[in-house]
């Protein structure tokens, strides 16, 4: 296997897959496909790897759309798209699982709903307290209250 194929995502090996096979990998309408099509996968293309082919396969048969449509009894379809078997009330019902499973994570997932009351505004510590009062009863003849903050700043010894 190449250097340049290895790094390829499953999305750029799943547009090679359906521009050689347009019938089979459709995206936007995606068909069960046939058992086994990944070896006739690697009969015809010698440019992926099992690896790639099973990656690609893995990213398409695993979109909500594709799992949609693993009803029972519904048709797959070879490279061409001509039918090729039929779904079977296993993997229609592992599909409706996948489906349900993910479902149900997202709902999990949902962000808590904020809070009704805001935070109560940042209290000063008695000792900021006595700063800040001492400092605005100094000699302030416009009025205006100027706080400073002192930085420390630390420096590394050199070596």
């Amino acid at each position: 296997m190449s250097t340049a194929s290895r790094g390829k995502s499953p999305a750029q090996l799943f547009r090679h897959l359906s521009a050689k096979w347009p019938a089979a990998f459709n995206p936007k309408a995606p068909r069960p496909l046939k058992i086994g099509i990944h070896h006739d996968i690697r009969v015809l293309d010698g440019e992926l790897s099992d690896d790639e082919v099973r990656r690609a396969l893995l990213a398409y048969t695993r979109m909500a759309k594709y799992l949609a449509r693993l009803g029972a009894g519904a048709a797959r379809v070879d490279l061409d798209g001509k039918p090729a078997g039929e779904v079977s009330d296993a993997d229609a019902a592992t599909a409706k699982a996948l489906l349900c499973a993910r479902k149900d994570r997202q709902e999990t997932k949902q962000p808590p709903e904020p809070r009704a009351e805001p935070e109560a505004p940042h209290k000063l510590k008695p000792k900021q307290t006595a700063v800040f009062k001492a400092k605005n009863t100094a000699d302030s003849p416009s009025g205006i209250i100027v706080e400073t903050k002192r930085r420390r700043s630390f420096r590394k010894p050199m070596t």
